[in-house]
């Protein structure tokens, strides 16, 4: 059956959202078929989306500090976090259901268009866990990182009660969890990969049809021609008024092929926007990478402070690993800030893409 999704409950109001920038690195193989054009300046695009004004208003909605929620135990924070997450994603899953209700739901366009909405919330929630993680570890860090500041560059001279303070705060330190064990984002992005795949493959499908619909029109259009030449014909020998019956029915072949094509257009431009926001995959790509480096350093860092843990308060081994430390907070800094800055770029990725596929079902409503 041919079907495209469509609504007439709710008609998105997309804010104002800059063009996305092109993926970080390439994705899927040559022999698929063509996906979004790619600009040829991939740092003036990337520029364009941080300095959008979604993106900023995405950044403080996250970044500001809760009103009533003090965050002292979980439910405070997770309460916190689902709103959070109501006021950034957009548009928000209640109008996404409200949408999707309406459609038929064993539609196979339903169910792919379904799935990008789940996999795209899914994103959204996982990124906004990510930012809790980035929080713990700022609140883990500070403690050592303000004691370095203050510290002589060469940690040879420190003090004997400066190395007792080191280790009392090695021993907060040790006692924290690593925040960045984060597993989640390996099977998001395998869902993303056979969720492009699926869509791909009924995308084929639907050019087939078209092109197959636009060679029955081409067929219908050539029989009409010819009926309705031996229709004008046939006007010396019969009635005028049967003349003009035959020549309508004749058109009822070409009208039929035609309105199908329209509604397989339909489809596509859906099965499109539902494939371009699949590639919020490479933003999640990004994200997966920053979290094992920073998995990485802070197990590293674990690791320095147990070392000099293992040997009491023994001056030498805390001022080695107050040394090394000092090398490594840079690095560990920026970390942060990159993986912070590409936490907020995939809402703003998520939500473009949201906004724009719930447009094309809202653009075909009458069909």
């Amino acid at each position: 059956m041919l079907e495209c999704l469509s609504f007439n409950s709710l008609t998105p109001s997309a804010p104002n959202l800059s063009p996305l920038p092109p993926p970080s690195h390439s994705q899927g193989n040559s022999t698929e078929e063509e996906t979004s054009a790619t600009s040829p300046n991939v740092s003036r695009e990337y520029d364009i989306a941080v300095q959008a004004p979604s993106y900023n208003e995405i950044r403080s909605m996250i970044q500001a500090p809760p009103e009533v929620h003090h965050l002292e135990d979980e439910n405070d924070e997770d309460s916190h976090h689902r709103y959070v997450l109501d006021q950034v994603l957009q548009p928000d899953p209640n109008s996404i259901r409200e949408v999707l209700a309406n459609a038929k739901p064993s539609s196979t366009l339903t169910r792919l268009v379904s799935s990008y909405f789940d996999h795209s919330e899914t994103t959204s929630h996982l990124c906004l866990l990510l930012c809790r993680s980035v929080h713990r570890a700022r609140h883990i860090y500070t403690p050592l990182s303000e004691l370095i500041s203050v510290l002589p560059a060469d940690s040879s001279f420190l003090s004997q009660p400066q190395c007792d303070h080191a280790y009392d705060l090695f021993l907060q330190f040790d006692q924290h969890e690593n925040p960045f064990i984060f597993p989640h984002f390996h099977t998001l992005r395998h869902s993303f990969s056979d969720l492009r795949r699926n869509i791909q493959h009924d995308r084929r499908k639907c050019r087939s049809r078209i092109r197959l619909l636009r060679h029955s029109t081409a067929g219908c259009a050539v029989c009409l021609i010819a009926t309705t030449t031996a229709a004008v014909v046939s006007a010396a020998i019969i009635a005028a008024h049967a003349a003009v019956g035959f020549a309508a029915i004749a058109a009822a072949p070409f009208c039929i092929p035609k309105k199908s094509e329209r509604k397989e257009r339909a489809r596509l431009k859906q099965l499109d926007a539902a494939e371009n926001g699949t590639f919020v995959v490479n933003d999640i790509e990004t994200i997966d990478s920053l979290l094992d480096r920073l998995q990485t350093a802070v197990e590293g860092d674990k690791a320095h402070v147990r070392f000099a843990l293992e040997r009491g308060r023994d001056r030498h081994p805390i001022q080695e690993v107050l040394k090394q430390l000092r090398k490594t907070q840079p690095i560990f800094d920026q970390l942060l800030k990159d993986l912070e800055q590409h936490i907020f770029l995939c809402f703003y990725t998520v939500n473009k893409a949201r906004n724009a596929l719930l447009r094309e079902i809202s653009l075909h409503q009458t069909l």
